[in-house]
C-alpha cells in the first residue's frame, strides 16, 4: 500500500514489536516502499521514550540528555534507531527521533495511557466509597516525573521533522515542566470527589487485576462505552524490572529538553492541568462515570 503512495514527504513511524527481527523487518520495509515510490520523501520520524535511557531496567542518570551514552541490555530502540541512520547515509532524506516520557491524551478504547489507568482507578474507588490512596510505596509518591501531552508530542514531533537544523538528531520532548505526585494528587483526588490519601500497600496494576467484575457492573451502570479493561493491569505493570511499573517507580524520571528549545520548539504545558482535561474528557465521553 505504500508503494503505491508517490506523495509521501514524511513518515511518523510509531510501529513497534516485542520480537527484534520483525521490527526490524518491518522499518526496513516502510523504507524501502517509499524510497521507491516518493520522489520527494524528506524525513522519517521514530517514536522512541525514555526507555533510550534505560529507564525501565532501574534508577538512570537524570535529567537525561540525548548525548548520554547507551546503556549495555538495553536495546529497546538502539537497533532500529542504527538501521534507519545506516539506510540514511548518502541519501537526500533525513531521520529525526523523539522521546517522549509517559505519553498521556484521549484514548477512548485505549488502556495505553496513563490517564485512562488513573481514570479507571479514581472511578472504581469512587464506587467502592474510599479515599483516593496512591497506589505505590512513600519512595514513589516523592519520586520528580514528567509527562507528555499528545497534542504536544505531535507539534514537536512535526517541527523537528520538518526545521532543517534539526535532521538526523534525536530530542527529548516532555510537557516542560516536572512534578512529585504527592503534590499532583490533591488535585486528582478533587476531580473524583474523594479525599486524598498516601501511599497503599498495592501496585496500580495488582489493584486492576481484581476488579474486572466491578468494571463490567459500573459499564451497564453508567452506560460507560465498551473498555477493554483486562490489558489496563499487564500496561501499568509494563515491562520495568520488579517492584516497578510504569506508575510506580522510586527513581526520578524525568528528561533534559535544553535541546529541542534551542533548536526552535518552546512550547510547554502545565501537567496538573493536563491530567485534569483529559480526565475531563474521558468522562464527557463515557470512557468513565
Amino acid at each position: 500500500m505504500l508503494g503505491a503512495c508517490s506523495d509521501i514527504t514524511h513518515v511518523f513511524y510509531c510501529a513497534n514489536h516485542g520480537d527484534k527481527r520483525t521490527r526490524l523487518a518491518m522499518i526496513a520495509n516502510v523504507i524501502d516502499a517509499v524510497e521507491a515510490a516518493a520522489s520527494n520523501f524528506a524525513n522519517i520520524n521514530l517514536l522512541q521514550g525514555t526507555k533510550y535511557y534505560a529507564s525501565h531496567l532501574g534508577a538512570f542518570k537524570t535529567p537525561a540528555k540525548e548525548s548520554d551514552p547507551r546503556t549495555p541490555g538495553a536495546d529497546f530502540y538502539y537497533s532500529e534507531e542504527d538501521l534507519v541512520i545506516e539506510r540514511q547515509q548518502g541519501k537526500r532524506w533525513t531521520w529525526t527521533a523523539v522521546r517522549p516520557h509517559s505519553v498521556c491524551g484521549y484514548a477512548a478504547g485505549n488502556p495505553m495511557n496513563l490517564v485512562s489507568l488513573i481514570g479507571i482507578y479514581g472511578a472504581i474507588l469512587r464506587e467502592l466509597g474510599q479515599p483516593f490512596g496512591f497506589p505505590a510505596s512513600q519512595r514513589c509518591f516523592e519520586t520528580l516525573f514528567d509527562v507528555c501531552d499528545s497534542g504536544l508530542l505531535a507539534r514537536a514531533a512535526i517541527w523537528v521533522s520538518t526545521a532543517a537544523r534539526c535532521g538526523n538528531q534525536a530530542f527529548n520532548v516532555n510537557n516542560g515542566d516536572c512534578f512529585r505526585w504527592k503534590n499532583l494528587w490533591p488535585a486528582l483526588a478533587g476531580f473524583f470527589g474523594l479525599a486524598p490519601a498516601g501511599p497503599q500497600p498495592y501496585l496500580m496494576a495488582e489493584f486492576l487485576r481484581d476488579q474486572r467484575p466491578l468494571w463490567d457492573h459500573m459499564t451497564a451502570k453508567y452506560s460507560l462505552q465498551p473498555f477493554p479493561f483486562d490489558r489496563a493491569p499487564g500496561w501499568a505493570q509494563g515491562d520495568y524490572t520488579p517492584p516497578h511499573s510504569r506508575f510506580a517507580c522510586e527513581y526520578d524520571l524525568i528528561s533534559d529538553l535544553v535541546k529541542i528549545r534551542q533548536h526552535g520548539f518552546c512550547e510547554a504545558m502545565d501537567s496538573e492541568r493536563m491530567f485534569l482535561r483529559i480526565l475531563a474528557r474521558l468522562r464527557a465521553g463515557k470512557v468513565i462515570p
